[in-house]
């Protein structure tokens, strides 16, 4: 039975991305995989969580303490493991953001032949090439690096409610649906319509007073909608959006400014969640790495 342990030296560097990606492309070559995340925090727990959304893998849905086996014999196991956290024994994916760090250095230095490899995230397009270097000669064995890409960064509808502390007046179709822009409706309904049109995966802010703005919101296809004054909008609205996918938020800061000012660090913080994401992920991997030879090399 094959197992990786994917690891970082810290947080936010792209482990369960990684986790994911693999084993999405080893089920695909035909290989029965698990994916594990261990770890005692809310991150874990909410990792593993995400983790058991995906229909590829066999998941338990909550954190686990040690590496459990399969339950077939020739299953893959992969496991996640929080930042800064290295199994004692068992092969070792490291995965760094962008340029390593001395501690990434080390990290490797230390594993020996129990490193399989090391996977580069978040590489910025012009550093392809100083990165994949560094990574050689620092004795990472790079595997794969991944472009920066505008879709991993996206904030779930989720994470919008949450950095808001808002109420959410209607669900939409998937509360880990990524949301690229955050637009500020102009005034009048005119102008907003080419406005609109201009951004693809859209939350949008209006006043609770403007429901002719938020019906051209919704018209326009937004993901999210975000009522702000801590009013609710008009049951029209409401009505309305029973036919429309978008999720409409109430939130309680009393300025489309403020919940602006609010949403200031949701990119920053996102995490890797949802269907949407692992497709964005798998098609920077896929073309990369070779699933059925990296199976060969796992085991």
């Amino acid at each position: 039975m094959p197992a990786l342990n994917v690891v970082a030296t810290r947080p936010r560097s792209g482990k369960t991305a990684v986790a994911v990606c693999l084993g999405r492309g080893l089920a695909d070559s035909g290989h029965q995989v698990q994916l594990l995340r261990t770890g005692a925090s809310a991150t874990a727990a909410a990792d593993a969580s995400a983790l058991a959304a995906y229909a590829f893998a066999a998941s338990p849905g909550v954190p686990v303490s040690a590496p459990a086996p399969g339950s077939a014999s020739d299953s893959t196991v992969i496991v996640e493991w929080d930042a800064g956290e290295v199994p004692l024994e068992g092969k070792v994916l490291l995965v760094v953001r962008a340029m390593p760090s001395d501690a990434d250095k080390a990290l490797a230095a230390s594993l020996g032949e129990r490193l399989i490899g090391t996977i580069a995230t978040q590489v910025a397009p012009g550093q392809i090439e100083n990165i994949a270097r560094e990574l050689t000669n620092a004795g990472l064995r790079p595997v794969a690096l991944l472009p920066e890409d505008p879709a991993l960064a996206s904030p779930g509808v989720a994470e919008i409610q949450a950095a808001l502390g808002a109420e959410m007046l209607s669900e939409g179709d998937d509360p880990d649906a990524s949301v690229e822009d955050v637009v500020i409706a102009p005034v009048y309904t005119d102008p907003a319509r080419p406005h609109f049109g201009r951004y693809g995966r859209m939350a949008i802010l209006t006043p609770s007073y403007k429901t002719d703005l938020q019906l051209v919101a919704l018209e326009a296809g937004a993901v999210c909608l975000i009522i702000t004054g801590g009013r609710a909008p008009s049951p029209y609205v409401l009505d309305r959006v029973q036919h429309e996918p978008a999720t409409i938020l109430l939130a309680p800061q009393p300025t489309t400014l403020a919940a602006v000012l609010a949403l200031s660090d949701v990119w920053t913080n996102s995490r890797f969640r949802g269907e949407e994401k692992a497709v964005a992920v798998q098609r920077l991997l896929a073309g990369r790495l070779d699933f059925a030879a990296f199976a060969r090399k796992l085991a």
